[in-house]
């Protein structure tokens, strides 16, 4: 999935890619939130679209112009989760708009996990080198 814009300077893209990381800094900078957890894509839906990213902690839906995004993170135990997932939802969605200029009409927040002391804050498929 592409975001693509045409003006009469030329063309702009944005790939899936790129709005991932927005969503996964802007998620990262919310107290409470110790990581993220890569979960398989719809597997029938990726091989029809042939692509080859099948594990993301993100995944983003184009409705027209709209964007709905699902982002999967790992919460810091002992906090409660709904304020948490509120203020995941306002920032993603804000980085989200102020950079791409796209509207995003839903944030779904998966807890995926709570955080027993073990995770690191790696972005997703990164290997820590400690």
């Amino acid at each position: 999935m592409e975001i693509s814009q045409s003006t009469s300077k030329g063309s702009l893209l944005i790939s899936e890619e790129a709005i991932s990381a927005i969503v996964v800094n802007a998620a990262k900078a919310v107290a409470g939130v110790t990581g993220f957890s890569n979960r398989p894509a719809d597997v029938v839906d990726t091989i029809k679209k042939g692509s080859l990213k099948v594990m993301s902690p993100v995944r983003i839906l184009q409705e027209g112009d709209d964007l709905n995004i699902s982002v999967y993170i790992v919460i810091e135990s002992g906090r409660k989760i709904q304020p948490v997932a509120e203020e995941v939802q306002r920032a993603v969605k804000e980085s989200v708009q102020n950079m791409t200029g796209k509207l995003v009409s839903k944030v779904n927040v998966i807890i995926a996990s709570v955080d027993n002391g073990e995770q690191s804050f790696n972005a997703p498929n990164e290997i820590n080198e400690d």
